[in-house]
């Protein structure tokens, strides 16, 4: 087994790594620090009646109950401790996310070395996922610490569980099982953990014998088990907001011939990331024989073909393929998703793409000799400071809300994205008619969101049109009665009826 090699040659250099990642990290994505609350963000910190109770009232609230569709207390807890420290100041939060991204990669190298990468490979692959243009999106928006957090620890668990698989020993299980439970509550991006350390069990422990998979098997139990209590807690979080989103193109089969398009895209962006975009929702196909169906999937078939014969070459390269496939099945609209596509669910998956990538292109290098080395590590230099030349230009873009959100809604009118968050930072800047019109745009793609719903009414009510508003926050109230802000706009609603005020319906979307 080659899983047992030493993370870094010393801590000294563990730490030295881990200081330049920070510092990369934390330079890179500065051009988006003087952008305010975005998005979820306004919900999630501003706006969130948690965060103005004392702890002891705060803290069962936050750790039981799901706010917005979501159940992730970790993650929650992880935003009161930041509300508490820095409040409405925006930057801080920031910085954290980018510290808390150079740490996940910095454990991504950890990892790595522990599956068998060469020093070199796993300090490369650590690199690019520092700088990939795909955490633009979780980093930059401070909502994504769950991301961050969820893989981190997620990556971490993975590291404990290959030392636990070459010397078997209590404490190194239950550090892995500790890990990915706290990964389960920090996002239910960590529901795959079990089945990638089932994959690790079989291509760095556990071989083909029987025994050793089964007993893998039952000390991945437990964490299974709370990977299924999760799953049926998020389900329900996902009830109080108006249930899982609906199917794309309108049914099953419509969903179905847009799956190679996105999977597609996701195995694309990790070696082309020109096209990123926050809020991605295509136009559906037009049948089976649609080229947006068949050319994505011989483009699959080529990759799996490609990756299939690295794996047979080295059986513990299927381990960067398990992680790859298995974190992004959930979001493949394997359950439908309110976004068909996003940056930030490739994040956790791309790790795995890495590793192989890193593995194959170190392994050729020492078959062909010095310069084949030479080769293969100017064009990882290349591609690091390619990478981050993009990543840069999204940074600066996600200091400029209302510029990225125009790119989402011009890229992708039928996603309602864009739209929303264009609404928001029109309202933020005074621009009440604009608002209106981009929140009426958003319902147009999905007339059934209580958030927008309200988003709308409140705006209607700082532009005087009562009936209106009225109207807009009695059909939120009907679609998400148990959404933020719903104690407030109960009250307005009462208000408006004492004051005789009469619904009128707030244009057709």
């Amino acid at each position: 087994m080659s899983g047992g090699r030493a993370p870094v040659k010393s801590r000294w250099q563990l730490a030295a790594l881990g200081a330049l990642f920070a510092g990369v990290a934390v330079a890179l994505y500065a051009p988006s620090y003087g952008a305010p609350f975005v998005a979820d963000d306004v919900l999630y910190l501003e706006h969130n009646p948690n965060f103005a109770l004392p702890i002891g009232q705060a803290l069962p609230r936050v750790l039981l109950q799901p706010y917005f569709a979501n159940w992730s207390p970790l993650h929650h807890l992880l935003l009161y401790a930041e509300w508490s420290a820095f409040g409405m100041r925006a930057l801080p939060y920031r910085v954290v996310n980018a510290i808390l991204h150079a740490c996940v990669s910095l454990a991504f190298v950890a990892a790595g070395r522990r599956a068998g990468l060469s020093r070199r490979a796993a300090v490369a692959a650590g690199t690019l996922f520092l700088v990939h243009p795909v955490a633009a999106e979780a980093v930059a928006w401070i909502n994504q610490s769950k991301t961050l957090l969820a893989v981190g620890l997620c990556v971490v668990a993975l590291e404990r569980w290959l030392a636990h698989l070459r010397a078997p020993a209590p404490r190194r299980l239950a550090a892995a099982t500790a890990l990915g439970v706290l990964a389960l509550l920090a996002k239910p991006a960590a529901l795959p953990l079990p089945a990638i350390l089932l994959a690790a069990a079989w291509t760095h422990g556990c071989g083909s014998a029987g025994r050793g998979m089964r007993r893998a098997a039952v000390e991945l139990l437990p964490l299974a088990l709370v990977a299924a209590v999760a799953f049926a807690l998020n389900v329900h979080a996902q009830s109080t907001q108006g249930g899982v989103a609906p199917w794309f193109g309108g049914s099953p089969e419509a969903t179905l011939r847009m799956l190679p398009w996105i999977a597609w895209r996701y195995v694309r962006i990790v070696a082309a990331p020109l096209d990123l975009s926050h809020g991605v929702h295509p136009v559906p196909t037009s049948g089976w024989a649609d080229p947006r169906v068949w050319l994505p999937l011989a483009g699959l078939l080529a990759v799996a073909a490609g990756v299939a014969a690295a794996c047979r070459a080295r059986r513990e390269r299927a381990l960067g393929a398990a992680w790859f496939a298995l974190m992004l099945l959930p979001v493949v609209q394997v359950i439908p998703m309110i976004e068909v596509f996003a940056d930030r669910y490739l994040y956790a998956a791309l790790p795995g793409a890495l590793g192989l990538a890193a593995d194959v292109g170190d392994a050729w290098a020492r078959r062909n000799g010095l310069r084949a080395t030479r080769a293969v590590a100017a064009a990882a230099a290349l591609a690091a400071i390619g990478l981050a030349a993009i990543t840069a230009q999204r940074a600066v873009l996600w200091g400029r809300p209302e510029a990225l959100y125009r790119e989402s809604a011009d890229a992708w009118p039928l996603g309602r994205t864009g739209w929303t968050g264009l609404g928001a930072e029109l309202h933020r800047k005074g621009d009440l008619d604009g608002a209106a019109a981009a929140y009426l745009r958003s319902l147009a793609v999905h007339p059934d969101d209580g958030h927008v719903r309200q988003l709308l009414g409140r705006v209607r009510l700082r532009q005087q049109q009562r009936e209106l508003a009225l109207y807009d926050l009695e059909e939120s109230l009907r679609l998400a009665p148990a959404q933020p802000d719903s104690d407030w706009a109960r009250r307005i609603v009462r208000q408006l009826r004492d004051r005789s005020v009469v619904p009128r319906e707030d244009g057709r979307p």
